[in-house]
């Protein structure tokens, strides 16, 4: 299928605000250890900046995308990275943990929001029955945060100190909502059907995969640094590289998922959820860092595919009314991530590390049972 170069533009810059939102909802997972000695608390507070965030867009995102949804879809795009640099701005600044709190709930704001319409608008430019190709090619900016993101905000944070690498993101976030603005065309929205959509059932079983396997994944993604600290046995900016090893498997295993998601949903899906706990379960019996280093940087390929084909299982069943039908997906995204940082924290806090992977393992393994014996997952007639 060819595309337009003006619609391949605008597919590039929603992957770019993809980017960007993943880089800064993550900041504390790469910035733990800088960010935890600045505000002077301890690991486990930093992680929670990550469960906080999470549940305020837990709960936010069905009202507010209801509520925005009669606004122009690019509209709501540059509004909510608006956020994002505010955010940031604010966070560079803090001068204590309550402040950075109080930063990261503006972002969060408008995230569950962003995340609602960035797939349906990267359908629209492509048009019918292409929902998985379009949602992995602007979903390719997650794996480029992971990639280049983490990595690099780990690598200022080590170096010039997290409050640098915190600006750095804000600019980013700013630089992104000026080429949406200049390449993204007028997307009207559309009239909210509530009710209907929180009682679909049919999206019950992505909703049920969604929580299973991203609560298992950020149940040790969060602490990924203290991972590699315990496991490889690097620390500093040794850690950044890698981080950045682990992003390009994931930019790899993204390409492959985008390849094959449309014409093979339950394949793809059992390669993320399946994939998650083999490798979870390799950290945990490897003998030393060599294979400890290849589990967690393996564990990007399936990790990189978890938004990828929940966001498109959601977008294929829910034919109707797709950014409400995302939000109530992204409730249980969001929940998802605030607790598993808060089961990994506990285990941090307890000396007990292992037990975050041993979570991870289950939530892929139990993920990958619901997506085997779910209709939602079947490939399209």
């Amino acid at each position: 299928m060819l595309v337009a170069p003006r619609t391949r533009l605008a597919l590039g810059a929603l992957s770019a605000a993809c980017f960007v939102s993943v880089t800064s909802e993550n900041l504390p997972v790469a910035l733990l250890p800088q960010l935890a000695s600045g505000l002077r608390v301890g690991d486990s507070a930093i992680g929670l900046l990550m469960t906080g965030y999470a549940l305020v867009v837990a709960v936010s995102v069905v009202p507010l995308v209801a509520l925005t949804s009669r606004w122009d879809r690019r509209t709501t795009a540059l509004v909510t990275l608006g956020m994002v640099v505010v955010s940031n701005l604010v966070l560079a600044v803090a001068p204590n943990y309550g402040v950075a709190i109080a930063a990261r709930l503006v972002a969060a704001v408008g995230h569950g929001v962003f995340w609602s319409v960035v797939a349906s608008m990267a359908a629209r430019l492509l048009g019918p029955g292409q929902a998985g190709r379009a949602t992995a090619v602007v979903f390719a900016g997650n794996s480029l945060a992971f990639l280049f993101g983490l990595s690099a905000s780990s690598w200022l944070g080590a170096t010039l100190g997290w409050r640098p690498a915190v600006l750095v993101v804000a600019v980013v976030a700013a630089l992104t909502a000026l080429v949406i603005r200049l390449t993204v065309g007028p997307m009207p929205g559309t009239a909210p059907a509530v009710r209907g959509r929180l009682a679909d059932r049919s999206l019950f079983p992505v909703n049920l995969t969604t929580l299973l396997v991203v609560t298992g994944h950020f149940a040790a993604f969060t602490y990924i640094t203290a991972i590699i600290a315990r496991w490889v046995h690097l620390t500093g900016s040794s850690t950044s590289l890698l981080l950045f090893a682990h992003g390009t498997v994931g930019l790899l295993g993204l390409v492959l998922i985008g390849r094959h998601i449309d014409g093979h949903p339950r394949a793809t899906a059992l390669v993320t959820t399946g994939g998650l706990a083999v490798c979870m379960v390799a950290l945990l019996v490897s003998p030393g860092p060599v294979v400890a280093g290849t589990a967690i940087v393996a564990w990007a390929g399936p990790a990189a595919g978890i938004g990828v084909v929940l966001q498109a299982a959601v977008l294929r069943v829910a034919k109707s009314q797709p950014d409400l039908a995302s939000a109530v997906y992204i409730v249980a995204f969001q929940i998802g991530i605030a607790l598993g940082a808060a089961l990994g924290g506990l285990g941090l806090d307890h000396g007990m590390l292992p037990a975050a992977v041993v979570i991870a393992a289950a939530g892929g393994l139990t993920s990958a049972i619901v997506v085997r014996r779910s209709a939602s997952f079947e490939s399209p007639t």
